[in-house]
């Protein structure tokens, strides 16, 4: 399969899986995992599917010559009723093909070439027949995690640049996790995650991005991972993995992806508030009840103030809940929060919002990403803390 898809480039979509096809029809026993197998290397291969203007002007050609034409034999009575359907057919393509100066073998062809079977393959990105069968393991257990209804991460033995890179994922993902220390291990994290199917809202995107971040705790030496699976409406099972279970990682280490969003707040801070530099934070919070927080970014004040940031998007309600709990027992001020707008659609989250006293100092809402303009108040209340 992989050296099929492999030597695939230049070839049309439709050749490419006929030879699939070819290879999965000797293995019957083993269907689904082959069609498995074929999904993931089609996910790893490019198609042209841009819409090409002379395409497209091919058919507006067809159309409107096959339009008279066909008004033109109405009128005359030209096709010859005792002729065969396909004989019929076979002289209408061929005087179309005529009027429009193509050959009639190459009319199908080109009338619909950019359509999916005719699309053309560009590049595939290659993976030994090995690295296939660790992304197929891998994607078994992403589906579980999709069916999820919370997932706890244990962490043993953790160097602090190992959680960073974890905690790039989780940030990336837009995911967010009650952290805190091991009872039992005083060393250990554990990592608390709620599942997709205990939201109400975007369960779909939210799953998505909890099965990509899978894939980032294969990269720890050691880790556990326990999962309450729902695969059936009344019906739970638990799904438990350890380092020991083999599978390898398909991703890359993470190293200094900045979102889209936090590039253009950084560049409105360079503008309208200079004194401020946006990073991302390295370092923990340590917070009430021997929780940590792994802020977001990191804000620096020309005076050497820093002000961690945390943000809560709109799938994060529980979390928020008891972020805000934690925040409104605190001594001292940790954190900035930024919190989106549409979780003051959720009347628990509302309600806590109101009556915070953390919020109502060091916390603000924003729509799609935060600004500057918001985070100037809170800023300098910062400062006079």
């Amino acid at each position: 399969m992989t050296e099929h898809f492999s030597g695939s480039v230049g070839e049309n979509r439709e050749t490419l899986e006929n030879r699939s096809k070819q290879v999965l029809d000797g293995f019957p026993v083993s269907v689904a995992v082959g069609r498995g197998l074929e999904k993931l290397l089609i996910d790893r291969t490019e198609f042209d599917t841009e819409s090409k203007t002379e395409v497209l002007e091919l058919r507006e050609k067809v159309f409107r010559n096959s339009s008279a034409l066909m008004r033109q034999h109405e009128q005359s009575g030209a096709y010859d009723s005792d002729s065969s359907e396909n004989d019929r057919l076979e002289t209408y393509r061929k005087t179309l093909a005529g009027l429009i100066g193509i050959k009639a073998e190459n009319l199908s062809q080109q009338l619909y070439a950019d359509l999916p079977p005719f699309q053309q393959v560009l590049k595939f990105r290659k993976i030994t027949g090995e690295g296939l069968l660790h992304r197929y393991n891998c994607a078994q257990v992403q589906g579980l995690l999709l069916r999820s209804e919370s997932i706890t991460v244990k962490l043993p033995d953790s160097s602090a640049a190992s959680m960073r890179q974890l905690l790039k994922y989780l940030r990336f993902n837009k995911l967010l996790a009650k952290i805190s220390f091991d009872h039992k291990k005083r060393e250990s994290l554990v990592m608390e995650i709620d599942g997709p199917l205990s939201l109400f809202l975007q369960t779909q995107k939210y799953g998505l991005n909890l099965a990509n971040f899978f894939p980032a705790v294969l990269h720890q030496p050691e880790w556990e991972l326990d999962a309450t699976v729902r695969i059936h409406k009344n019906r739970t099972y638990i799904l438990q993995l350890d380092q020991s279970c083999g599978i390898r990682s398909h991703l890359r280490q993470f190293l200094a992806y900045v979102p889209e969003e936090i590039q253009k707040l950084s560049q409105q801070l360079a503008k309208k508030l200079p004194d401020w530099i946006l990073s991302t934070s390295n370092d923990f919070v340590p917070l009430s009840g021997e929780n940590i927080c792994f802020p977001d970014y990191l804000l620096k004040h020309i005076s050497g103030k820093k002000v961690p940031l945390e943000l809560f998007h709109n799938w994060h309600s529980a979390p928020l809940l008891n972020r805000l709990s934690q925040l409104d027992v605190q001594k001292e001020a940790p954190l900035l929060i930024g919190i989106n707008r549409s979780l003051l659609k959720n009347k628990d989250v509302a309600n806590k919002l109101e009556s915070s006293s953390y919020f109502s100092r060091f916390g603000f809402l924003f729509r799609e990403v935060p600004t500057a303009a918001m985070l100037l108040p809170r800023l300098e209340t910062w400062l006079r803390n």
